[in-house]
């Protein structure tokens, strides 16, 4: 990347404060609150893309970039092109898509507008290269040609799925933003991130790892019960909300996931190979984790 543009980058940095909360044994997500949250609206810049950092562990090495760009085309009376993209600011660094297209023989790539809850894995489509997330094509002259691409186009409070390396590790995260609706695809708010600190294990979209409740509060209101059936009864106290159940292998494969409903959810072992598993359970209040043994 170009000195000019880190240069330009840096300036942002400086509006995130983060905050880490512990989110159970082996599940400490690490947030960072964008505060105020940072509007981009390139509106014609003539130095090019108007674009913030993404720094997901917040170690003064950027991740990704986030960029948005509004520019006119001297073509057929004049054509407004407005998008914002995402890309990876390092190689191996990935973002969930949810689409391609190919145009002259080129792939292009439409990121992932998660929602809250979802699980952010490697079950998911990644790819490490720009993506758009929402863009309008404008024709001056001929309206009746005008479209939109990409599944950003006019959202509020959606989540990029990101995967970045650290060293030999590798971290799952996501990054909550809204994207202007029409005529406004160049115009995104970015809010707040947050990653899995643990390398391998999956992290929830939105998912701030809440300390509202210590992990013993937790553990008092979740039970893991072996049953006959060579399965694991998740049983959980209504008190806690919103539960998703991932269980990872150590290798870092996301075996099962789900969410929690009538305060209930079955861990199925059948089929997994022999060796050690977590179950992963995260709520709005707070996650835990526990061990499973295949034989």
């Amino acid at each position: 990347m170009k000195k000019e543009l880190r240069e330009k980058l840096s300036k942002y940095a400086a509006a995130a404060a983060a905050v880490t909360g512990v989110a159970g044994v082996n599940a400490q997500i690490v947030y960072t609150d964008v505060n105020p949250d940072v509007t981009v609206d390139d509106d014609h810049n003539a130095n090019g893309l108007s674009a913030i950092p993404l720094d997901m562990d917040n170690d003064s090495n950027l991740d990704f970039i986030l960029g948005s760009r509004d520019t006119t085309i001297n073509l057929y009376g004049g054509i407004d092109v407005r998008y914002t993209l995402v890309a990876p600011a390092v190689a191996g660094n990935a973002i969930a898509f949810a689409s391609t297209s190919t145009y002259n023989g080129n792939t292009y790539y439409q990121a992932a507008a998660l929602n809250n809850g979802d699980g952010i894995n490697n079950t998911l489509t990644w790819a490490s290269t720009t993506q758009t997330m929402a863009q309008e094509v404008l024709f001056a002259s001929y309206p009746q040609y005008n479209y939109t691409l990409g599944f950003w186009n006019g959202v509020n409070d959606k989540y990029l799925g990101l995967r970045f390396t650290t060293g030999a590790n590798t971290y799952y995260g996501w990054a909550r933003l809204d994207v202007g609706g029409s005529n406004a695809a160049d115009v995104f708010k970015l809010k707040d991130y947050a990653y899995q600190s643990s390398p391998n294990v999956a992290i929830n979209a939105g998912d701030m790892g809440s300390a509202s409740l210590s992990e013993a509060d937790i553990d008092a209101l979740v039970h893991f019960i072996n049953q006959a059936n060579n399965t694991v009864l998740v049983k959980v106290n209504g008190e806690l909300s919103n539960g998703v159940v991932n269980v990872v292998a150590t290798s870092g494969q996301v075996v099962q996931t789900g969410k929690v409903e009538n305060g209930t959810f079955v861990v199925n072992m059948n089929g997994l190979t022999a060796g050690v598993y977590m179950i992963n359970v995260t709520f709005e209040e707070g996650a835990i984790t526990k061990k499973m043994y295949v034989h």
